[in-house]
This record gives C-alpha cells, sequence and structure tokens, in this order.
C-alpha cells in the first residue's frame, strides 16, 4: 500500500514509501540521483511512516537509485541513526544492484550503525524479504 511519495523541485518522484502488511515492514524505493536535500528528506520521510505505520523494519530498495550518496554520511550518523533508534527502527535491509556504487555508500553506513540495530545489504529482493520476516520472528 503506497503511503507517500517524495518529489524534487522539478516534480519528479525520488522516493515511494509504501507499507508492507506481510512483514510488516516499510519499503523505501529510491529513484535516481541521490541529492543530500533528498536522502535527507527521505530517509527522515519513511522513518516516519514506519513509526506511524508501528512497524520496526525497513526495506531500504536502491536498485533504482544512480550513484553515491556519501555526501549524506555525515547527516546519517548525526541524525538519522538517534532518529531510526527513537523511532523504533530494527532491522534494516539495504537492496541495491550488483556492483552499485551505492553499495560502497551502504558499507560506509553500516559501519557508522556499529550494531545500534541490524543491518542486513543485499542484492536480491527476495532474501532482503527473508531476512526481515527472521528478523521479525525473532522480535
Amino acid at each position: 500500500m503506497l503511503l507517500e511519495e517524495l518529489q524534487s523541485s522539478l516534480g519528479k518522484t525520488y522516493l515511494s514509501i509504501s507499507y508492507r502488511p506481510e512483514g510488516p515492514w516499510i519499503h523505501a524505493d529510491w529513484i535516481g540521483y541521490p541529492t543530500g536535500n533528498s536522502v535527507l528528506q527521505g530517509a527522515l520521510a519513511y522513518l516516519d511512516q514506519m513509526q506511524k505505520q508501528g512497524c520496526r523494519a525497513v526495506l531500504n530498495d536502491n536498485r533504482r537509485l544512480v550513484g553515491r550518496w556519501d555526501a549524506s554520511l555525515e547527516f546519517l550518523e548525526q541524525q538519522w541513526i538517534p532518529h531510526a533508534l527513537s523511532t523504533g527502527l530494527r532491522y534494516w535491509a539495504h537492496l541495491d544492484n550488483p556492483g552499485a556504487f551505492s553499495v560502497e555508500s551502504a558499507d560506509a553506513l553500516r559501519t557508522r550503525i556499529n550494531g545500534r540495530f541490524e543491518v542486513g545489504i543485499f542484492e536480491d529482493q527476495l532474501q532482503a524479504e527473508d531476512w526481515l520476516r527472521a528478523g521479525l520472528r525473532k522480535g
């Protein structure tokens, strides 16, 4: 179920946020080239939707994203991680294309998260979903 779409100043959708009741989790589907502002707005928006829906997990889907988002790592460490913890995030599955540049950004973020919540990086959506389900069953 689509909850929210975020658009750039040019009217192009850069993030679709959906609720997946089978988890339950939030599916954050990123599109296009990430900017500092889009990463900031989008990352906070999907956490807020996660909290509103009573979820503890996010499938962060970067398969349609073009490029790295390293420029946002400082913000993510200083603001997003504390917000993620306060909203109850327990499981964050990152889905990306093999060899994509954004996988390196996700690895750098995982290092900064430093075990404060569970992080999985995947190339296959079914594996990512299975990992989320298994985590949510554990508690």
